[in-house]
């Protein structure tokens, strides 16, 4: 009953017209790569205030969602509320804020505040109690003197040098044979018949989620690779994004990539079990994209048949 009475006196305290109380907490200061942490900021502003616009800057997280409570008003005051949920993907400690905050007012120029700042450190998923990683075997006495092996591991590693080599000769060589007799496809046509062959596999039936996210962001990668000139495979989900608002000037379409690659994430990494219906919305995401790639791709040749017949 304490609590309550406490609880009720905060909400019913006023603020003055020119200031506002800005508070930021976390779910949890200590988390493991790729673990969802909620970042609660909290703003109580007069009534005047009809609204508030939180930015958040890019760090070394990446931001999962982000979702607002309804407003709540109570004896002249306003009180917002926004949970941002992010997420890390390496390990270290990480300052996280502050934030900053807009008052919106119902006329007039918008007010500016700011939240504080957080420690959130990020360990690897293996703990103390672990045992993947076990000592290593004392070392072998070997007794003589073993520089007369010297010369059997020079030949060894010759061989396997050469084995190497040869191997990759002839795959270079092979591949290049495939390439002068079979045209590529656009970009768009291979990305949708890999996806049809992928999903005649039904793995997110059999459960197996994380090697169908893994074949699929590799696909998607290989797709940006050719269809925007730049190998998505060596950068982060954040890098890619970033680099696409570079290449593409449809929002959509970055859009629905950027979705998939957050839930490949959150599959991947932190081995979260996607709904069904989850699934099925990626393949309307991937659908949509091949579809405008295509009408795009239509577009251009038309035109150049047009010019053409000038």
């Amino acid at each position: 009953m304490k609590t309550l009475t406490i609880i009720c006196l905060l909400l019913t305290w006023p603020l003055t017209a020119d200031a506002a109380q800005v508070t930021m907490s976390v779910s949890t200061q200590t988390a493991t790569i790729a673990e969802p942490i909620e970042l609660r900021v909290v703003v109580r502003a007069d009534a005047a205030c009809a609204g508030v616009k939180i930015n958040v800057p890019a760090g070394a997280y990446d931001i999962i969602g982000r979702s607002a409570r309804p407003v709540l008003k109570a004896a002249g005051v306003n009180t917002f509320e926004e949970t941002i949920t992010i997420a890390f993907f390496k390990t270290g400690e990480f300052s996280v804020g502050p934030f900053a905050v807009e008052l919106l007012p119902r006329q007039g120029n918008p007010d500016h505040e700011q939240t504080g700042q957080l420690t959130i450190r990020i360990r690897s998923l293996l703990t103390e109690n672990d045992r993947d990683i076990k000592p290593l075997k004392e070392l072998l006495v070997m007794r003589g003197d073993p520089r007369h092996l010297l010369k059997v591991a020079a030949g060894v590693m010759m061989l396997l040098l050469l084995g190497t080599m040869g191997r990759l000769l002839l795959k270079k060589m092979k591949k290049k044979r495939l390439l002068d007799t079979a045209p590529l496809l656009p970009p768009e046509i291979e990305l949708e018949m890999r996806v049809r062959e992928l999903r005649q596999k039904n793995l997110p039936q059999l459960g197996e989620f994380r090697q169908f996210f893994i074949s699929l962001s590799d696909m998607i990668k290989h797709f940006i690779e050719r269809a925007y000139e730049f190998n998505a495979a060596d950068f982060t989900t954040a890098e890619t994004v970033e680099q696409l608002k570079n290449s593409e000037k449809d929002r959509e379409i970055i859009a629905h990539m950027e979705t998939i690659f957050r839930q490949a994430d959150l599959v991947k990494f932190a081995r979260q079990v996607p709904e069904k219906e989850a699934v099925a919305g990626i393949f309307q995401k991937i659908a949509a994209l091949i579809e405008k790639h295509k009408k795009r791709r239509e577009l251009a040749m038309a035109e150049a048949h047009a010019q053409t017949g000038r």
